[in-house]
């Protein structure tokens, strides 16, 4: 009989121990070990049948559950709130300060960090990727993710926090850098336009402000998104002394931002002759001479005299035209000074995109100077030509960087698609090497793999 009680006993109390084996396996490697002792006690016991024994274990075991389940209520080994912030003060005029990463939390450290774009690439009021580890301490750890109220971001745009495992987190946020606007390194006049202002544009300035100044009185103030601006309107006086000063700005809401003026640049100084204004530009547009009483004819610029005028400019009409050393009206392409220029039939100067064969395109300043290397004609919109001007397709080899032009020659950015092949090009046109992106592995090849 004491061997059926303890055999009744024994399977009550196994049954529960099954039950409590069933909903602790979850639970650490320490707790799933006590059970296994407890286990090996029950069956001992069992066999020896010490019913009252086995009731006292069991009764200690579901106390002991009991206890943990009380103790991880009022303690828990969850991380469930985290505070990342992103400091950065600006430095010199073009330098593009690292921010300072620090991170509030409890049973947590920051870990590895790691900025997807390179840092030569990082452009100011350009967002950049960032991927940071959190490592939980000791006892720790992390749920499956945990949204923008749960992980905090200042100085930077929450994207997402994703475990990579019970003790590591993943943070990703989007930082965008900021620096001090250079200055321009040369200030003064177009040679076709002695009223427009031409300077060398600054690295990353959103636009430029500009104040002209006549025999040191200030004239206007104004602003430009380029290099250059017409100055006519407020320059009609002959004899007279204008420069002007310049500066890089931000120009939106968002730019200031990220961005901090630079300093002003004093241009060379213009001095007007009668033709630079209104009266004369008013009689020559009329007579359609250069205002010095000559005119065109035939295939020469002739004074009043009689002579011709030689390897000269002359605006006729609003057009302009070059005279060479015999006096001839110059037609096609001709090195005047150093630039390129290229003249229609009519001999007067061309500007903007010109394809004179049908075999290349070719894009020529305001100025008339045919363009090499990188060229903005609109806002967002880069081109590429070679030394010889021509406009790129295709891959395209700049400083030791890859980039990719569209059949219309248009830089590509993004995900870019080349022969059934998959690259990543980033926001600077520059093909990704070495990286991941958005889970693709990107080689030393650019080629993207899964």
């Amino acid at each position: 009989m004491p061997r059926a009680c303890g055999d009744s006993i024994n399977a009550v109390y196994w049954q529960k121990y099954q039950g409590a084996i069933w909903q602790e396996q979850t639970e650490s490697e320490a707790e799933q070990t006590m059970w296994e002792k407890i286990k090996y006690g029950l069956s001992q016991m069992a066999a020896r049948g010490c019913a009252c024994m086995l009731a006292v274990l069991v009764l200690v075991a579901a106390g002991s559950t009991d206890s943990y389940g009380a103790g991880k209520s009022k303690d828990s080994s969850v991380i469930e709130s985290i505070a990342i912030n992103f400091k950065t003060t600006f430095g010199e005029p073009e330098e593009i300060p690292d921010p300072e990463i620090t991170m509030q939390a409890t049973g947590c450290s920051l870990g590895d960090i790691q900025f997807m774009t390179d840092y030569d690439r990082w452009k100011p009021g350009k967002k950049v990727r960032v991927d940071i580890t959190v490592e939980a301490e000791e006892g720790k750890v992390f749920p499956t993710s945990l949204n923008r109220t749960q992980c905090k971001v200042t100085g930077a745009s929450f994207v997402s926090a994703k475990a990579l495992d019970n003790t590591h987190m993943q943070v990703r946020v989007d930082y965008i850098p900021v620096t001090v606007l250079g200055k321009t390194e040369s200030a003064g006049w177009s040679k076709m336009s002695h009223t427009r202002a031409v300077w060398k544009s600054v690295d990353f300035a959103p636009g430029y402000s500009l104040i002209l100044y006549c025999d040191d009185k200030v004239v206007k103030r104004t602003t430009s998104e380029t290099a250059s601006i017409d100055l006519s309107e407020y320059m009609k006086d002959e004899n007279r002394t204008y420069y002007y000063e310049v500066k890089a700005i931000p120009v939106s809401s968002d730019d200031k931002k990220y961005f901090k003026e630079g300093e002003f640049v004093t241009s060379t100084d213009q001095v007007l002759d009668w033709e630079d204004t209104p009266e004369g530009q008013e009689s020559i547009n009329n007579s359609g001479a250069s205002g010095d009483g000559g005119s065109i004819k035939g295939n020469n610029y002739v004074l009043p005299d009689g002579t011709k005028e030689r390897n000269k400019w002359k605006k006729v009409s609003g057009q302009w035209y070059f005279f060479d050393e015999d006096g001839n009206m110059v037609r096609g392409w001709r090195n005047i000074g150093g630039f390129w220029y290229y003249m229609a039939q009519d001999g007067s100067m061309q500007t903007g995109w010109v394809n004179p064969d049908g075999s290349a395109w070719y894009y020529l300043n305001d100025n008339g100077e045919m363009c090499t290397g990188w060229i903005q004609p609109e806002p967002g919109v880069w081109y590429h030509m070679d030394a010889s001007g021509h406009m790129q397709y295709g891959w395209v080899a700049v400083d030791g960087k890859w980039y990719y032009m569209g059949g219309d020659g248009k830089m590509l950015t993004g995900w870019t698609q080349v022969a059934g092949v998959w690259y990543y090009l980033h926001e600077n046109g520059s093909m990704a090497v070495n990286t991941t992106i958005d889970g693709w592995y990107i080689g030393a090849d650019g080629v993207a793999q899964r």
